[in-house]
């Protein structure tokens, strides 16, 4: 099951990931795209690549869990879990 289409911070969990001991990690799809015709010291490339690690579910429940965002404003007091504020 993948859950993709909620606004976790993807810098928390990338953090997470890095900081675990993964089971498995491979790289994909590596391309360097060079901004400019110039190679100087200035110039700049951007450099892409998918990184996918293996942890454990009980780690990825966590990880998620921390990096899941949380409500900004005032909270109902008679019923906490709702919220109609804006997400952080």
């Amino acid at each position: 099951m993948a859950i993709s289409n909620l606004p976790y911070d993807d810098q928390a969990i990338v953090d997470a990931v890095r900081a675990l001991p993964a089971q498995d990690e491979s790289v994909s799809q590596v391309s360097v795209n060079f901004l400019s015709n110039d190679i100087e010291e200035g110039t700049t490339a951007t450099v892409t690549a998918t990184v996918t690690w293996v942890v454990s579910a009980t780690d990825a429940v966590a990880i998620l869990d921390a990096a899941r965002p949380r409500p900004v404003g005032p909270v109902d007091p008679v019923d906490p879990g709702r919220d109609d504020s804006p997400l952080a």
